[in-house]
């Protein structure tokens, strides 16, 4: 089974910032930004809450653990649809932006390469960004389901517990920086 790798998006979060303050100026719909943000949020702020709330199991206790598993899986088919309509969303929006960033930004300028550049976080020749964000909560619904069924084999608690520690940390980097840039654009 492959796991998400979650690394930081932004070597230089502040110039990011810098950047889509500045185009959000320049361009005709700077809402279209402004949700095109909204929505990775509130996607990868679904996420983070629910691996917060794995750390508060104790997963060595069974009855604990089968409660929150149940109490997981009950939501899960509802947020995750949600979260498949946030990255539609999201996919379409990146290519308005970036078609309306080329328009905008002339070929000489500074910035016309680094917004290629940036744009690629969001979606690249491997993944788009909220579609690595969603697999994360994948990684807590294998948990979810081994915990409630013993022949689901995908995914150990250990497994999980190993993955949260040398991914997590990026993960809350990368909503940290995406609330920084919201909060940029937003002034």
């Amino acid at each position: 089974m492959v796991h998400p790798v979650i690394t930081q998006i932004f070597s230089k979060e502040e110039n990011a910032g810098i950047f889509f303050s500045w185009i959000s100026k320049k361009i005709n719909n700077a809402n279209a930004l402004q949700e095109f943000f909204e929505w990775h949020l509130q996607v990868i702020s679904e996420v983070v809450k629910e691996i917060e709330n794995t750390k508060k199991v104790n997963f060595e206790d069974k009855p604990e653990s089968e409660v929150w598993a149940k109490n997981f899986l009950e939501n899960y088919d509802e947020k995750i649809r949600n979260m498949r309509k946030k990255s539609n969303q999201i996919f379409e929006r990146f290519h308005e932006l970036k078609k309306e960033f080329n328009n905008t930004i002339p070929k000489e300028h500074e910035y016309y390469k680094k917004s290629n550049e940036i744009m690629q976080v969001f979606l690249n020749n491997q993944e788009l960004l909220v579609g690595k964000i969603i697999f994360s909560y994948r990684e807590t619904w294998f948990l979810a389901n081994q915990i409630i069924d013993s022949n689901f084999k995908l995914g150990s608690i250990k497994n999980y517990q190993n993955w949260v520690e040398a991914n997590f940390s990026n993960l809350k980097k990368v909503k940290q920086a995406l609330e920084y840039i919201e909060n940029e654009i937003s002034k």
